[in-house]
């Protein structure tokens, strides 16, 4: 990427799409593998984006799309024309899809047919909804003659004659709603500034690897599937092959191998299914893996080295920071962290109850400053004010920084218990659990088993509950977390057996719904 963080995202598209006009930037595996030059997706992204212009009168407009060819367009289109694209979280629920909807004012709301039956009444209600394919067919005459003039045309006067903003620095230029995983979904405004920063921390990171292509199966209203696997490739970055889902792991493992993918970014339990189910000889051929989102198992990345030949690095992210925070990469890696923080990026920790500074290595709250920190949460000054201070980003995360620059995650402040005046830790415990059933076999394999959660406790302030997907013995369970050195207050009080573990479409767990299970 090239060009100041002042201008505008629909700017960088233009010049990413435009210089190699004649590349494959897509490849649309959920659509037969159809194969989508650089030139088409700037000429259809520009004809709807006049369309949006005449007939879309509001600011921001509602995605439901999952990856592939279609969604990368909405959203480019969105952009392209001066709006605000929102792709919204249509597994979540008509609760917090409303929700969306409403803080957002949205009206109009892009889709296909297909998504509309699929969801029924899930799909987001609003005033007016645009079949993407019906408008690209009456738009196709106007998009061809763009794609024409992208090869021949520089980009500079390209904007110019499509009408593009080149202007962009703390104009909102996206909208994510917060997973909803521990309640109401909290609406984050990014900026212009703040997207094209995070795209340059992530070449910054990246960049010299000579990754030529990245799976991309991680729905639009993530942030990781927002900025990495959507405006990465858009602004000239790896080429992507997408997948409308990240819960396939037989047919993911395929187009992997089919498509020769570089690059996986996913979460550890959709790893491990991949690992499970797709193998040594689909898998192969990655020349990069990294987890977020959760913590990377030990057991894990011990595992996936062993079987498919590929160490895994852990990163680590958030949607307030757009979302690429720090990451492990050859050359530059330490097992047990995160990785490095990004370019431009600061971080201290803070004392939870004092809110004093630490020193480093010291763990604590952690804060971040830098330029893809957002500016704050639509709508919500209460909320900004809690977690802005001073251009810094009160997180909700523990950790620390090591005198060497590598960034440790304890945990999150929602996944600790305060148990007897003590803090404990749910991660600990579940990958202990996880651990024991690997070794003794006791578990089905696949994905999440357990998941610790708390519930209220008269004497203690909190219990914690352990829900569990297969067969658990709850006296060798707590067995095996005594010989495992885990403390007598860290002993969970409760075990239930449930259909599946909840988990979001992003592969986090659903902190809400595991909190609902355990107190049901």
């Amino acid at each position: 990427m090239e060009g100041a963080v002042s201008e505008s995202l629909a700017m960088a598209c233009v010049r990413g799409l435009a210089r190699r006009a004649n590349r494959v930037a897509l490849i649309d595996a959920g659509m037969g593998g159809r194969k989508v030059k650089a030139g088409v997706l700037f000429g259809a992204g520009l004809a709807l984006a006049g369309r949006l212009r005449r007939e879309v009168s509001e600011r921001r407009v509602g995605i439901v799309l999952p990856p592939g060819a279609g969604g990368a367009i909405a959203n480019l289109a969105c952009v392209l024309a001066g709006k605000t694209p929102v792709n919204l979280n249509f597994t979540s629920g008509r609760a917090a899809s409303e929700s969306a909807v409403r803080q957002a004012g949205i009206r109009t709301v892009m889709s296909a047919q297909a998504m509309e039956e699929k969801l029924g009444d899930h799909f987001p209600q609003t005033e007016r909804k645009l079949d993407l394919g019906v408008l690209l067919k009456e738009e196709k005459r106007k998009a061809i003659v763009w794609s024409v003039l992208a090869l021949i045309l520089p980009a500079r006067v390209l904007a110019w004659a499509a009408n593009v903003s080149t202007a962009g620095g703390e104009d909102e230029a996206g909208l994510l709603f917060t997973s909803g995983s521990t309640g109401e979904p909290k609406g984050v405004v990014l900026t212009h500034r703040n997207i094209l920063a995070n795209l340059r921390q992530i070449d910054g990171v990246l960049g010299d690897l000579e990754l030529k292509s990245l799976l991309g199966c991680l729905p639009l209203f993530h942030s990781f599937g927002f900025t990495v696997t959507l405006w990465w490739p858009l602004t000239g970055g790896p080429q992507v092959v997408t997948y409308p889902s990240p819960l396939d792991p037989q047919a993911l493992g395929e187009v992997i191998g089919k498509y020769a993918v570089d690059l996986l970014v996913t979460t550890p339990t959709f790893l491990r299914m991949l690992m499970k189910r797709a193998g040594r000889e689909k898998l192969g051929g990655l020349k990069m893996v990294v987890t977020g989102a959760e913590k990377l198992p030990a057991a894990l990345r011990e595992e996936f080295a062993q079987k498919i030949g590929i160490a895994v690095h852990e990163g680590y992210g958030m949607t307030e920071a757009s979302p690429v925070v720090a990451v492990n990469r050859p050359g530059a890696e330490k097992a047990g962290t995160v990785g490095k923080l990004v370019e431009g990026l600061e971080v201290r920790t803070v004392d939870e109850g004092t809110g004093k500074g630490l020193n480093r290595g010291e763990a604590g709250i952690l804060e971040f400053r830098g330029p893809n920190i957002f500016p704050g949460y639509l709508g919500r000054p209460d909320l900004t004010e809690k977690v802005l201070r001073d251009g810094w980003y009160h997180s909700a995360d523990f950790g620390r920084l090591d005198l060497n620059g590598f960034l440790t995650i304890e945990g999150r402040r929602a996944r600790f218990s305060k148990i007897g005046g003590e803090m404990v830790p749910h991660g600990v415990i579940e990958e202990n659990l996880n651990e024991w059933l690997e070794e003794t076999k006791k578990g089905r394999g696949g994905g999440y088993e357990v998941m610790v959660t708390a519930v209220e406790d008269e004497k203690k302030g909190e219990a914690l509950v352990v829900l569990h997907s297969c067969e658990l013995d709850e006296v060798a369970a707590e067995r095996a977390l005594r010989e495992r050195g885990l403390p007598a207050l860290w002993m969970p009080k409760k075990y239930k057996l449930v259909e599946e573990i909840p988990i979001l479409a992003s592969g986090k767990l659903d902190l809400a719904r595991g909190r609902q299970l355990a107190g049901g």
